[in-house]
């Protein structure tokens, strides 16, 4: 099986369709979204489903990301971020299992497991927004973003094949993008170690990563794991495909798209 893993998509609806309808091109038929995706954003109206509504309600982005997942009759599944709505993925009702569906997109909370083709995958999303006081309460920020020790527990110990997060583990060297105030850096990295004690305990093969927007392929020290951070959305470097019979990991090619740059 092929699986398209794409990092942050921060509400590019262009972005986003374009990607979908090449990984449909392409004959994928699954893609897994690392958080900062931006669906069910408070002005996209959403409504949950209900008896008179089954299927819930949604316009602008999470409406042309749902209709694009439709028609390419792809499985689309998705972790949280830091920016994403946690108030409102929290309301969403669960299947057994843990993950819950609406529109065609399936989220997967901090601590579920699941199987695609036959391999272990575990979710653990979140992150700490380093521009959090330039956001608004409940309207781009949730105080839910940050990684805790509870979702650390609740992903448990028993080994996994591949790890999902939005969050880089504390025991890679990163290049920051930006330049962070020592209080935020503080705080980012605390949500890093509880992503690499997720790590250490799970030791999957293979790791994917998002939200520090830059792409990079690295060897965890200390570990069996090769962790690949995605970059963000309209850089080449956004998405990969992940073979699920060999766990390799191959570069996502697709046709060029409007504003797409080479990785930084």
């Amino acid at each position: 099986m092929k699986i398209l893993i794409t990092g942050d998509w921060h509400r590019d609806a262009h972005w986003a369709v374009e990607t979908i309808k090449a990984a449909h091109q392409q004959g994928i038929q699954h893609l897994i979204h690392l958080g900062d995706l931006g669906a069910f954003w408070p002005t996209d109206y959403p409504e949950l489903p209900s008896r008179e509504n089954p299927l819930g309600r949604a316009y602008g982005f999470t409406r042309s990301v749902a209709d694009a997942v439709r028609a390419a009759k792809l499985r689309f599944l998705f972790i949280d971020g830091n920016n994403d709505n946690h108030e409102f993925l929290a309301r969403l009702p669960r299947r057994r299992g843990g993950s819950a569906d609406m529109m065609g997109l399936t989220y997967v909370p901090r601590g579920t497991r699941f199987r695609l083709g036959g391999r272990r995958f575990g979710a653990l999303g979140g992150a700490y927004s380093v521009d959090r006081a330039q956001r608004r309460h409940h309207v781009d920020w949730w105080p839910e973003e940050d990684v805790t020790p509870d979702d650390v527990r609740r992903l448990g110990s028993k080994p996994l094949d591949v790890l999902l997060a939005h969050e880089v583990p504390s025991g890679v060297g990163l290049p920051f993008p930006y330049r962070l105030h020592p209080d935020a850096a503080a705080v980012a990295h605390r949500s890093r170690e509880f992503v690499q004690a997720a790590l250490d305990a799970t030791q999957p093969q293979q790791m994917f990563s998002g939200h520090w927007h830059q792409r990079l392929t690295v060897d965890v020290p200390g570990t069996k794991t090769a962790l690949h951070v995605l970059d963000k959305q309209r850089r080449a470097g956004n998405s990969v495909v992940l073979d699920t019979k060999t766990l390799g990991v191959e570069p996502f090619i697709r046709p060029a798209a409007a504003g797409q740059t080479a990785p930084a």
